[in-house]
């Protein structure tokens, strides 16, 4: 008798130790992909609101790389039903992230039969041909980006849409991911005038133009290497002042110094724009920054206020402080100007190290202000330009920007407002097992990954840190916005 409970304590015992390090992946129900289809299948089912669908991507043998894109299919399903198929082109998104993590995100094109791109419905996204898969890899609560975007949308300033999903690529399981718009000029994204290239002059030349203020991987390579920092004239421009609002006297172009800014062409793309448009934009930004500069910047009719929506601004401020994004106004920085208007900020994008997850000393607590990065990363290859600084000097635009926020405070920024965006996205996930399957696939509850200021032992304790974290960012700013 004795034996046999020894027996049975050891089956016991290496049974419990498979469960626990073995993965075992969700059930494939999906119709397996044999065939490129002529065009994009599209099935009208609505109401994907409460819904994480499963995306199958067949690389039908092709080898994903960072670039350029290799031909692929996707097919999207709700349960049994196909709701989605395309041909698609594929490939890895991403500059630290892909480095850094395990979970990697994904751009995608969608393609006809002959393999050039074409515009499509997906679920509830008006019509398009660009999306991403983003991969939450080191963002233990999943929901940081989405969390932003919503409140960003809310407030009225438009913000990417996105939709939650399972992700298979040739039958594996990759996890939880989320289905976003790219940054892309139109009616239902940024709405900008369509450029052409004979829009050299007179009003036609004022726009519409999206810029950003980033790394510049993925538009320069040198020997197939992501170059981060290496910025030429074909993507884009220098700005004249160093963080401190000085002129910069050293050559313009080349490997990036910390005391430079780089405004990189979006829309139209480098490979588009043509001169008497960069001539432009570049007089444009120019001016701006010298009337930002001047001595009577301040001053509504001569000053800075001629070339900038002030608005937009400071929307752009509070979303980016409230959520202490680390890599606010020197990184994944978005601005765009339509014809015959002035500059705007925004959309606001990638904000996966924000709400308290990245362990860097100045970012461990929400008690400092992110316009103050420079300050405490002074040789940082990309610092804060002066425009944030000299802005918060003028009166006229800290007594607008604490009305505003005295404002959303009282709606889309109280405390309700946001838990309650925060319990419907858990719900939906927990509800369909995302929460449950994607950390299967990924062991990483309780382990510190890159960036990481929390480790919670469970994906609750990662959302109660994240609520937590956010009462008390809301409860200083509002002790300290009105000393500014």
């Amino acid at each position: 008798m004795r034996n046999i409970l020894i027996l049975l304590l050891v089956i016991c015992f290496f049974s419990c130790q498979k469960k626990e390090t073995t993965f075992v992946p969700p059930k494939l129900e999906y119709t397996p992909i044999d065939t490129f289809p002529k065009k994009a299948f599209w099935s009208p089912v609505t109401n994907f609101a409460n819904k994480v669908p499963n995306v199958y991507i067949s690389t039908k043998g092709n080898t994903i790389v960072n670039e350029p894109k290799v031909q692929s299919i996707m097919q999207i399903q709700l349960g049994d039903t196909i709701v989605f198929r395309s041909n698609i082109g594929i490939e890895y998104r991403g500059s630290t992230s892909f480095r850094l993590f395990d979970q990697k995100s994904y751009g995608i094109e969608l393609r006809d039969a002959v393999d050039k791109d074409t515009d499509s419905a997906i679920m509830d996204f008006p019509k398009q041909s660009d999306f991403i898969l983003y991969a939450p890899a080191n963002d233990k609560t999943l929901i940081r980006n989405t969390l932003i975007y919503e409140l960003s949308n809310q407030i009225g300033m438009y913000a990417t849409r996105t939709k939650y999903v399972q992700l298979f690529i040739d039958g594996q399981y990759l996890g939880l991911y989320v289905l976003m718009e790219k940054m892309k000029r139109d009616k239902s994204r940024i709405d900008v005038t369509k450029m052409a290239s004979t829009d050299i002059s007179g009003n036609a030349v004022t726009g519409g133009y999206i810029f950003k203020i980033d790394k510049s991987a993925g538009d320069n390579r040198i020997n197939g290497w992501e170059a981060d920092a290496i910025y030429t004239e074909s993507i884009g421009f220098r700005s004249k002042y160093d963080p401190n609002g000085n002129k910069l006297t050293y050559a313009p172009f080349g490997p990036k110094k910390g005391a430079e800014t780089y405004i990189m062409y979006e829309y139209p793309k480098n490979d588009a724009i043509v001169d008497a448009q960069k001539k432009y934009v570049q007089s444009y930004f120019s001016n701006f920054e010298d009337a930002l500069l001047s001595d009577n910047y301040k001053d509504p009719s001569t000053g800075y206020q001629n070339y900038i929506d002030m608005n937009s601004f400071i929307d752009f401020l509070i979303l980016n402080e409230f959520a202490y994004n680390p890599d606010a106004y020197r990184l994944s920085t978005f601005m765009h100007k339509e014809r015959q208007s002035k500059l705007k900020m925004g959309p606001i994008w990638d904000f996966n190290l924000g709400f308290g997850n990245d362990d860097r000393a100045a970012f461990n607590n929400a008690s400092t202000w992110m316009f103050n990065f420079n300050n405490f990363y002074s040789n940082d290859g990309w610092l804060i330009n002066f425009w944030w600084k000299r802005l918060l000097s003028d009166p006229n635009f800290t007594d607008r920007l604490k009305t505003r926020w005295a404002s959303l405070r009282s709606n889309s920024l109280t405390e309700n407002n946001i838990y309650g965006i925060i319990d419907k996205h858990i719900t939906l996930l927990r509800n369909s097992g995302s929460i449950e399957k994607h950390f299967d696939r990924w062991r990483i509850l309780g382990v510190k990954l890159p960036f990481n200021s929390f480790v919670g032992k469970s994906h609750q304790e990662e959302i109660d840190f994240l609520k937590s974290w956010i009462r008390k960012r809301l409860t200083w700013m509002d002790s300290e916005i009105g000393k500014l």
